[in-house]
């Protein structure tokens, strides 16, 4: 499941907070490299919504065009 920008922006601040006003160092360290990983997702989520395909996106469709030509197949010949 792939999710929304926003959701990923939402989760970014929230622990950019935890990074700044966490009273445990460990926990701090741990929010900064989360909000850094939400921030990246958050822009790869924001191409996706732009309409760019990933190499990823292509090969799904690919692969999920085959299997509809294949049960259309399979419809034209009575099988399952």
């Amino acid at each position: 499941m792939r999710v929304k920008a926003a959701t990923c922006r939402e989760q970014e601040a929230r622990q950019l907070d935890l990074a700044a006003n966490d009273p445990l160092e460990t926990r701090r360290i741990v929010a900064a490299a989360a909000a850094k990983a939400w921030g990246l997702e958050a822009i790869q989520a924001e191409r996706r919504e732009a309409g760019h395909l990933s190499p990823r996106d292509k090969l799904d469709a690919e692969i999920t065009s085959e299997f509809a030509d294949e049960d259309a197949a399979n419809a034209l010949q009575g099988g399952s």
